[in-house]
């Protein structure tokens, strides 16, 4: 992911560049991305050990940016796009040989991640298509919930009701790359790929450890 991420500055762009203008001087993103979700315990409500918890998330990144001067080769821009992102994880079906099913032993778990991504930005190429390089101090939001659930499988088993934990306002470092390439005046195929790196925080109610995250975007850009 890494190659990918310096594969798109070292790509040429001099198809686009003849005689054209400078990146920008604006981008607004509309994408669809996919990314990792927090994998460590302290992020979740409490749930039987076992429990499968989702690995991978669906969702959406739009954003904007300027473009304002030039540094050497690159043009600098400034932005921020919003993430949002979630998956859901399975449950083995319970069995019954009578009438209506039992209530499952362990819970259908649900992670929802919305991050806020100001970026500082190196944009390389012409304004009809560029790579950057971008980096930013943001943050993101944790939500994380469980459906109820059978303490056991007796007939006298007790009822675990739903649960749901939220972690909001987590600093984060945020870094990657990408590109954009105008087929029209105003319109662009466009994607991202992105680390997020979480610092813990530990609180009354619970404590989380440091994590990263990546996602990766692809869409449209309209200028």
């Amino acid at each position: 992911m890494l190659c990918l991420v310096a594969g798109t500055v070292l790509f040429p762009l001099c198809v686009f560049a003849q005689s054209e203008g400078p990146p920008g001087p604006f981008a607004v993103d509309v994408r669809a991305s996919t990314g990792s979700l927090p994998q460590d315990a302290s992020f979740f409500p409490p749930a039987p050990t076992g429990t499968p918890i989702p690995t991978g998330a669906l969702g959406f990144d739009i954003g904007g940016h300027a473009y304002f001067f030039r540094l050497g080769p690159a043009r600098i821009g400034l932005g921020v796009n919003l993430i949002r992102v979630g998956g859901e994880a399975s449950r083995p079906a319970p069995r019954s040989s009578t009438g209506s099913p039992p209530l499952a032993r362990m819970p259908q778990v649900n992670t929802r991640v919305r991050m806020v991504t100001p970026q500082l930005s190196f944009n390389f190429g012409s304004s009809r298509g560029w790579s950057y390089l971008s980096a930013g101090v943001g943050q993101i939001a944790v939500s994380t919930a469980t459906s109820e659930f059978a303490s056991d499988s007796t007939s006298t088993a007790a009822t675990i009701p739903a649960r749901t934990r939220e972690i909001a306002a987590l600093q984060t470092i945020n870094f990657g790359g990408g590109a954009r390439w105008f087929n029209t005046e105003h319109l662009a195929f466009s994607f991202d790929v992105r680390f997020h790196k979480a610092r813990g925080r530990t609180t009354e109610e619970v404590s989380t450890v440091p994590v990263t995250l990546v996602t990766a975007s692809a869409g449209i850009s309209l200028k």
